[in-house]
């Protein structure tokens, strides 16, 4: 896979992510994450005030929809957190994120 990819938001902004080696963070830094499936198709995209925890739905993700890859931005600022995860959301409607 890539070791970056770029998302487009409903916007028309583009946020690049980049791959977490072996699918860890390798960070205590806030930002927001995306899971992708084989196919390169996001099925969850997230947002948290620490990394690690971009790991949280990553079994659920694995075993129900093929997640493969994990993909980090490093996004300090909660308010440009929440609209950027906001953006993609509605751009890329993740499977996982239907219910949110």
């Amino acid at each position: 896979m890539k070791p970056y990819i770029e998302l487009k938001g409903a916007s028309g902004a583009v946020y690049r992510y980049k791959l977490a080696d072996n699918g860890d963070p390798a960070t205590t830094i806030a930002g927001n994450y995306v899971y992708l499936d084989s196919k390169g198709t996001v099925v969850f995209a997230g947002e948290a005030n620490n990394l690690v925890d971009a790991k949280n739905r990553w079994s659920e993700a694995y075993a129900r929809h093929g997640a493969t890859w994990l993909y980090t931005r490093l996004n300090v600022s909660g308010a440009s957190r929440a609209d950027e995860y906001s953006d993609i959301v509605i751009a890329l409607q993740p499977v996982m994120n239907k219910a949110d």
